[in-house]
């Protein structure tokens, strides 16, 4: 099968029958059962905007996604930036937050869903554990708290941004902590840590580059590397690393013609494989947001900066692929993205369309072996 062919085979795993517009997938494999799950905001039918108000769960055999059921999550006003973690057992935990329209401090949640015996539990709040051994509840003013106490003091107005805990991957490491980032609208990303699998966080460094929303981190051989989106469109995704466990940080370098969305890395047996939208010239009279997110393309880039000399393997689509996120399953590398086929069809540049109608998920197999 030519690469260039492999989206012909993506499965729709939002459902369509009563949702066609879906935002943000998150994806976890657990490899006991053999099931992914998928977290994801779903719109209402018809409404083409971004989707608030509601969290869903989708599940599914991981390697054929036949029979696949759907869960509720949340349904209140205003739940945003869903993201998901496994905890083994057939149990997975969302993350999300409230409140994302209103002023105020944007609390995060989180509940638990078990797949033997198909339950969700009461959403509980998301501690923030503090310096000085204190819990408080993981908000916004604490986000920038921390940063302010750390230097980073011109976010003043910004506070009333909401914590963007859905743009990152999270994963455990081998020290056995659940490791991942937030940040906010043009602040810089603070790197966290929990031992108690999300239910309390403490934040142990700062990536000191303002990010739009985005950064995704992971560790390979004691160091840091990550990757984090800036504005404008066009040449907006960074690549930095380490040494250091984020006590500094290299300069960023920036990931040619890449473009505005959300960067992924995922560690990929001993490589560190990046994932990033790619610019395309022929991108017609769209809308700024929708400009070339019909690309993407895979970099081994722990040896050097993702560029076209280490990239794996590129992909195309025609009806657009947003907010990207990456799984390896065994060796085996599976994606879900959001399609974008009407604001890439509209022809008369309204920033404001910017649709996002479905998830597709697919396998890509072993890039590894692209790489010879």
């Amino acid at each position: 099968m030519k690469q260039s062919e492999i989206l012909n085979y993506s499965v729709q795993i939002n459902d369509g029958l009563t949702q066609t517009s879906a935002d943000g997938a998150g994806l976890v494999f657990d490899s006991k059962y053999g099931i992914m799950f998928c977290a994801y905001m779903p719109g209402k039918q018809g409404n083409y905007g971004e989707s608030r108000g509601r969290i869903s769960l989708s599940y599914f055999p991981a390697s054929q996604p036949t029979n696949i059921k759907f869960v509720e999550v949340d349904t209140r006003k205003d739940v945003y930036c869903q993201n998901i973690f496994g905890l083994g057992d057939g149990k997975v935990r969302i993350i999300y937050e409230l409140d994302s329209r209103a002023e105020g401090d944007h609390q995060t949640v989180y509940k638990d869903f078990d797949f033997l015996t198909e339950t969700l539990s009461d959403a509980k709040t998301m501690m923030l554990k503090k310096d000085d051994g204190s819990l408080v509840p993981l908000c916004t003013s604490e986000q920038f708290k921390y940063l302010e106490e750390h230097g980073f003091n011109n976010h003043t107005f910004l506070k009333t941004e909401q914590i963007s805990f859905g743009s990152h991957t999270i994963f455990r490491g081998k020290d056995g902590f659940v490791y991942g980032a937030i940040t906010s609208y043009l602040a810089e990303p603070i790197l966290y840590r929990s031992k108690d699998n999300l239910a309390t966080l403490e934040f142990f460094a700062i990536c000191p580059y303002s990010a739009q929303y985005e950064m995704d981190y992971k560790f390979l051989n004691g160091k840091i590397y990550g990757v984090f989106r800036t504005p404008p469109e066009k040449d907006s995704i960074f690549y930095t690393t380490s040494d250091d466990l984020g006590k500094t940080w290299s300069e960023p370098q920036l990931i040619k013609d890449s473009v505005s969305c959300r960067p992924r890395l995922i560690n990929y047996g001993e490589h560190i494989l990046v994932c990033a939208n790619h610019y395309n010239n022929d991108t017609g009279n769209r809308p700024e947001i929708q400009q070339a997110r019909t690309s993407l393309r895979f970099y081994f880039a722990e040896n050097k900066a993702p560029c076209e000399e280490n990239m794996v393997l590129e992909l195309y689509s025609k009806c657009g692929m947003v907010n990207v996120c990456v799984q390896d399953v065994l060796g085996d590398v599976y994606i879900a993205y959001s399609t974008s086929e009407l604001a890439l069809e509209y022809q008369n540049c309204n920033p404001k369309v910017r649709g996002k109608d479905a998830i597709r998920y697919v396998k890509l197999g072993d890039l590894t072996e692209l790489n010879q």
